[in-house]
């Protein structure tokens, strides 16, 4: 532990660009990517409501940070108010020093205040939050493919790939949540400004859209990054087609069971893991028999 707890609340607009530069040279700018965080998640890190970003500082000095995402986490029988954890950062010359765990303390007691029912955040590092109280389930998958993966159907129209800039109109909107609502009975509720989400190392956001099914897809480069894949699986050959001449190598992010993950499980030349990124926290009474093992939040929706 530190000799002398810093300071924890939230940031303040004088400190957000600091702040802001702080976290791109962590995770983008540093990692030789693109597009700041701002632009990325315009929904987290917006300059009108910087205290969704929580600081731990010392002698006027941001040392660790994080941001908590509210979201509503809808279910067959209830809807549930959440959030996400995430961009959790520690200076490289504090860390160690038990700064993190004490900004992620006061995290938990700020949403246990705030009446949430749980928080979910995405980790490498298992153990260090498993040690906070944080519980690992994930029933991710991820895919990685590198040669075309699908044949369509010839008598079935092949779609095309449409850019978002930055996110779908209003009738593409309104198509994806008609079919979210049909395929999905576990799913975060999303606004127009969730589809402006570009989580990295993507660069750009384009959806495939079919009669009955759709795709979303990040897009850096000759790389894609499969969000999202729904609708009726007699469309997903045509999809899929137009995936593979899309993308050199395309990630498949898929919830492991889906209709989409079955559907790919039978394309060959698949590299298949296991994600166990997903960390979950109880917050309220009812949150503690909930069935986090079988939820997934794509990475669209993720901070």
């Amino acid at each position: 532990m530190v000799a002398t707890a810093p300071s924890i609340g939230p940031c303040s607009s004088g400190e957000f660009d600091l702040l802001l530069d702080l976290l791109d040279r962590e995770f983008i700018f540093g990692k030789g990517r693109r597009l700041s965080l701002e632009q990325r998640f315009p929904a987290v890190l917006s300059r009108q409501t910087p205290q969704t970003m929580l600081l731990a500082k010392a002698q006027n000095l941001i040392v660790s940070a994080l941001a908590i995402k509210a979201f509503d986490w809808i279910t067959p029988l209830r809807s549930w108010r959440a959030a996400m954890v995430g961009m959790v950062y520690t200076r490289p010359e504090w860390r160690g020093r038990g700064v993190a765990s004490l900004l992620l303390q006061a995290a938990r007691h700020r949403m246990e205040q705030e009446s949430y029912d749980f928080a979910v955040l995405w980790t490498t590092q298992p153990d260090f939050y498993a040690r906070l109280g944080w519980i690992g389930a994930d029933c991710g998958v991820l895919g990685v493919a590198q040669t075309a993966i699908a044949e369509a159907n010839q008598e079935t129209a092949m779609p095309e790939l449409i850019r978002t800039a930055p996110a779908p109109d209003t009738a593409a909107l309104a198509f994806i949540e008609t079919l979210r609502r049909r395929h999905a009975p576990a799913r975060a509720a999303r606004t127009q400004t969730s589809y402006a989400s570009l989580p990295p190392p993507a660069e750009g956001l384009e959806l495939l859209r079919g009669e009955s099914a759709y795709a979303l897809v990040g897009r850096r480069n000759d790389h894609g990054y499969l969000y999202e894949m729904m609708g009726e699986p007699g469309e997903f050959p045509a999809l899929c087609s137009t995936l593979a001449a899309a993308y050199a190598t395309l990630y498949l992010n898929l919830q492991r069971d889906s209709a989409a993950a079955r559907f790919f499980a039978t394309q060959s030349a698949i590299r298949w893991q296991a994600q166990g990124l997903a960390m979950w926290l109880p917050l309220g009474a009812t949150a503690r028999t909930a069935c986090f093992a079988d939820w997934y939040i794509p990475f669209l929706d993720r901070i």
